[in-house]
């Protein structure tokens, strides 16, 4: 069958090559599905954030802007208020 060593060496290389293309695919298969779940997954931590940032930061950004809409009329309330007070003690 094997007739010297040269032909053993070309039939022992043959098979480990062919047994590290396997294992190469194999390995390229399971590196897709891990990137595909983890794509999946990033993309529902978009979604989860969106959802916080509709829910929470936009009411926020909307209290603020009122809180700059009132303060000058609460400053011009507070000064008037002072004026009144100093009228009454001087």
């Amino acid at each position: 069958m094997f007739t010297d060593s040269q032909t053993t060496l070309y039939i022992v290389l043959t098979i480990s090559i062919a047994l590290l293309t396997v294992f190469i695919c194999v390995t390229l298969i399971y590196l897709i599905l891990i990137l595909r779940d983890a794509s999946k997954t990033i993309e529902q931590i978009r979604d989860t954030a969106d959802k916080v940032n509709s829910f929470v930061l936009k009411p926020v950004s909307l209290i603020s802007s009122v809180v700059d809409h009132i303060k000058p009329l609460l400053e011009s309330a507070l000064e008037r208020r002072m004026e009144q007070s100093r009228r009454k003690k001087g």
